[in-house]
């Protein structure tokens, strides 16, 4: 819960303690002036910016939080802040992934749609039936009768 003390100091703020997870507290901050929000990690002791929703948090980017809790209360809420509250936390772990690039993605969507499926595994009860074999896919069709 690092952050600037004279500058957290400038806001107005309204504070209540949540358990969203059990066993993991929160307490979220919305400042009544610039209706910043924030949200302390109590198990963690992480402080972050994050924009209010109906169900959830959503984490805002680092700059976004850096930024945030290193300026004065503007004392209403900045036409700026929208597009902050756009912004989304990317934790490190997806930054390090190296996206599958589009080829790649077709070319295995391709090679699981032309799989030949086993008639005795898991996915041979759910697999279409494979051509030259109607007989064995029509003998399971009940009619029903009118």
């Amino acid at each position: 819960m690092e952050s600037n003390f004279s500058y957290w100091t400038t806001h107005c703020w309204i504070g209540r303690r949540l358990e969203l997870v059990p066993g993991q507290p929160l307490i979220q901050w919305v400042c009544n002036d610039c209706a910043r929000a924030f949200v302390d990690e109590c198990s963690t002791t992480e402080r972050y910016a994050v924009h209010v929703s109906i169900f959830k948090f959503h984490r805002l980017s680092d700059e976004v939080t850096s930024r945030w809790i290193s300026e004065n209360c503007p004392a209403q809420r900045p036409i700026e802040d929208d597009a902050d509250r756009r912004s989304r936390f990317i934790p490190k772990a997806m930054v390090d992934a190296i996206p599958a690039s589009p080829v790649t993605t077709a070319n295995a969507l391709n090679a699981v749609r032309s799989a030949v499926f086993a008639k005795n595994g898991t996915l041979g009860q759910n697999a279409p039936p494979q051509p030259g074999n109607a007989g064995a896919a029509s003998s399971k069709i009940r009619h029903l009768p009118v």
